[in-house]
């Protein structure tokens, strides 16, 4: 099996040090079952790919330009972009490497792009469905997917008061796993991006939920991801609101099935074959 090297958002310092976050942990899964390629998480300047996140100003923020002297310049190696995005609306995209897209989240990230007009359009988590496919009936009638920073917070104001048959998901887990529980449920109330892209991948309406606390970003990854979307979302509304009026919430929303062509563009712009 080939190995690349990828860079990915971690929750600790380094990518594996602790239980990460679903979104930014499913490069594997994808990698391994889609492409038998073989994932080798990586330090930023040494990465070959990066994918699934809102990554694209991963190294800006971090570092800043004022960081970013000749001596840490790689223009040499190449870093592929496959899915990614960009966090908030005005951070560049400042690698040491040189970028070469093949594949962004959506079109607000491809227009800040350089030779942008022929890449695919998605985030690589619309393809779970390829390898990791729906399993008997539906667990739960609704599922909660909080943001994996609010989880506790989330969990300690509203796990006791929950109606029957909702439940809520904490996205520090395995990939697998939490995806099934997605992808087990006939509803879905996220304030995690992912939340929402995965059900759509698995044709689960959603609604946006207001995260309960405070998230990185200006909510420039949504907007991304709607832009592609191909039908609105309600949102972002908050938990209590959703609660009182579910079934009108419920009524506006619809799930958002990515097409065939996109999928199928998505995949074959992966640059490791």
């Amino acid at each position: 099996m080939r190995q690349v090297k990828i860079f990915s958002a971690a929750v600790g310092k380094k990518f594996g040090q602790t239980v990460e976050n679903f979104g930014d942990n499913l490069m594997a899964g994808l990698l391994r079952g889609l492409f038998s390629v073989e994932p080798v998480y990586v330090k930023a300047p040494q990465a070959e790919l990066i994918g699934v996140g809102s990554i694209l100003d991963a190294y800006y923020r971090r570092y800043g330009s004022r960081r970013f002297p000749l001596l840490r310049q790689r223009p040499w190696r190449k870093l592929h972009v496959w899915g990614s995005g960009f966090l908030d609306s005005t951070t560049p995209a400042l690698w040491p490497q040189r970028l070469e897209y093949h594949a962004v989240r959506g079109e607000l990230t491809k227009a800040r792009i350089a030779g942008g007009n022929d890449v695919a359009l998605g985030d690589p988590a619309i393809l779970l469905p390829l390898i990791w496919p729906r399993k008997g009936p539906a667990t739960a009638s609704v599922a909660i997917i909080p943001h994996f920073a609010t989880h506790q917070s989330f969990v300690e104001r509203y796990g006791s008061v929950l109606p029957p048959h909702w439940k809520i998901i904490n996205l520090l887990g395995e990939p697998e796993t939490i995806t099934a529980e997605i992808a087990g449920a006939e509803f879905i109330v996220s304030s995690s991006l992912h939340g929402l892209i995965v059900a759509d991948a698995y044709d689960i309406p959603s609604v946006w939920m207001e995260p309960h606390g405070k998230i990185k970003g200006d909510g420039y990854k949504f907007a991304d991801y709607f832009s592609v979307r191909g039908a609105p979302i309600p949102g972002p509304l908050s938990f209590d609101l959703i609660m009182a009026e579910f079934g009108s919430v419920a009524s506006r929303c619809e799930a958002a099935v990515p097409s065939a062509h996109q999928i199928d563009r998505l995949v074959k712009a992966f640059p490791f074959k």
